[in-house]
Parts: C-alpha cells; sequence; structure tokens
C-alpha cells in the first residue's frame, strides 16, 4: 500500500509542476507577444485558464491526502474521547459523499463537455473537465481508505491518533 501511495503522490506532483512550468511558460509567452511583437498570442489566455485548472484541482487533490486542507478543530478538541472519534467519523463520511457526488458530477460535466470545443485552440472541454474528474475521485478514494482504516488520518494536532 505504501508503494501505490508513493507513486500517486509521484504522479500528482508530476503533474501539478508541469501543469504550472507550461503556465508559467504561457502566462510569459503572452506578455512576451503582447507587449513586445506586434501580434499578441491570443490562445495564451485559452491555456493558461486550462492549465490553471488542473494546477488547482490537482493541488487540492495532493492537500487533502496530506491533510493540509483548512479545519477549524476547535469544538471537536473540546469534546470527550469517544464523542471526538465518533464526530471525526461521521465527520469523514460526510466528507466522502460530498466528494462522490462531486465525482458523478464532474463525470456528467465531463461528458457535455466532449461535444464543446474551446474557442480558440478547439480542445474538447472534457480535457479540461478530467482534472475536476480526477481530482474528486482522488479525494473520495483518500477518504474511502481513511474510513477503511488502510491509510492513515491527515495529522490533526491534538485529535491526530483518533480515527
Amino acid at each position: 500500500m505504501q508503494l501505490v501511495a508513493t507513486w500517486v503522490k509521484r504522479a500528482e506532483n508530476l503533474v501539478s509542476f508541469t501543469a504550472l512550468a507550461v503556465l508559467t511558460g504561457t502566462v510569459l509567452w503572452g506578455v512576451l507577444t503582447r507587449y513586445v511583437t506586434e501580434r499578441p498570442a491570443v490562445w495564451t489566455t485559452e491555456l493558461s485558464g486550462i492549465l490553471f485548472t488542473w494546477v488547482v484541482f490537482i493541488g487540492a487533490m495532493t492537500a487533502q491526502h496530506e491533510g493540509r486542507h483548512i479545519r477549524v478543530t476547535l469544538l471537536v478538541d473540546i469534546l470527550p474521547r469517544p464523542a471526538r472519534q465518533a464526530v471525526l467519523k461521521l465527520a469523514e463520511v460526510l466528507v466522502l459523499a460530498f466528494l462522490a457526488y462531486g465525482t458523478w458530477l464532474s463525470f456528467v460535466m465531463m461528458q457535455q463537455g466532449a461535444s464543446r470545443p474551446s474557442p480558440v485552440l478547439d480542445i474538447p472541454f472534457s480535457w479540461v473537465y478530467l482534472a475536476v474528474l480526477i481530482a474528486f475521485a482522488g479525494m473520495a478514494l483518500t477518504s474511502g481508505l481513511r474510513l477503511l482504516g488502510l491509510m492513515a488520518p491527515p495529522p490533526m494536532d491534538a485529535a491526530e491518533d483518533l480515527l
């Protein structure tokens, strides 16, 4: 299981880094062509938006795996240990339900985007929405593995060892 987690983390980092590097290059090229040449590259704005979507959603998946999303645990931390464990389990179930629903909606959105090309690059929007589907599915998988006890819960200050 640890080997799979390592490879998933490497893949996430590779996709995020590649998208961020190409995004940076695209934005720089767009600025250069707009202010230095007489013919601005109009495709850079569209590609930047697509790549930004990939960076944000794959980054959100990475943050969820590492337990880096914002949490306010003040009320949970003051509960007695059994109640705290129950609340944390309930929260994980609710998060999993939300992520599963988000996965389904992103799948539907991706299917609908397959027939709609982007205006400048003529790329099907399903490629843009694929990032959303991958991110929601990855976060749902992480949540499910945590619920089953096959993956360590994210660090959580005082509640770190409760799940």
